[in-house]
């Protein structure tokens, strides 16, 4: 499985794609870091910037991975793959960890540089702020691989990356809409789940966060059984 998802996860670096999605991610955490000194943000900034980019940004950056991640290969190098003595479930989830790797490296373009800017323009945070920086940090890595295991399977289900990008966009615009309107109904929606350790990190309030890793474990196990099972339909 290291080695299929490995291999895979090089077959994406070699797509421009990535490579595009990687120097847009870091260019927007180095102007973050310009920004946020200007705004007054520099107390907390990678934390700040982490709060701020996970509203907006980085979903959509998930979503633009994940709705290409496997069906764009169903025109072309993944019917050769499939032709391969490797089972349809272990290639999936060697392409969705590759996925995943590959989301989690976007994550790190954006936030890393702000760590090093705000420790070049302000020097060491206390270890406390750093420490909850880092935590926040893997909670994002976390939440955004969440919104890419989403999207890949609504793009494998409707068969089609750009239709896929379109309806999980208009998912993500539905589901805040209805979590404002419905403040009681957030708890069952992706896009209240980006602040999942805070409760924990600053309130103390390791229930809330338990409860929402939960919430989410359950949307990766939902989201890669129905991407899997949309995936072993491909190509029948």
């Amino acid at each position: 499985m290291n080695n299929l998802a490995a291999e895979e996860l090089r077959k994406l670096f070699r797509g421009g794609k990535l490579k595009a999605l990687l120097l847009l991610s870091f260019i927007i955490g180095v102007l973050f870091v310009f920004i946020g000194d200007r705004l007054g943000l520099a107390d907390n900034l990678p934390i700040t910037a982490i709060e701020l980019l996970l509203a907006v940004v980085l979903p959509f950056l998930m979503v633009a991975l994940g709705s290409n991640l496997m069906i764009g290969e169903f025109k072309g190098a993944i019917k050769h793959a499939l032709k391969l003595p490797i089972s349809r479930e272990f290639l999936f989830m060697g392409k969705l960890f590759a996925g995943w790797a590959a989301g989690a490296l976007i994550v790190l373009c954006m936030i890393v540089p702000t760590f090093i800017g705000g420790f070049i323009l302000h020097g060491a945070p206390a270890a406390s702020t750093f420490g909850a920086g880092i935590a926040e940090l893997g909670g994002a890595v976390l939440f955004s691989g969440l919104l890419l295991v989403l999207a890949n399977s609504v793009s494998l289900w409707v068969g089609s990356s750009a239709v896929g990008l379109v309806v999980s966009v208009v998912l993500w615009m539905a589901m805040s809409v209805v979590g404002f309107l419905e403040p009681q109904l957030n708890r069952f929606f992706v896009t209240n789940y980006s602040d999942w350790l805070q409760p924990l990190l600053y309130g103390g309030d390791a229930g809330m966060t338990v409860s929402t890793l939960l919430f989410m474990i359950a949307y990766y196990i939902i989201g890669t059984i129905l991407g899997l099972l949309a995936f072993q339909r491909k190509g029948l």
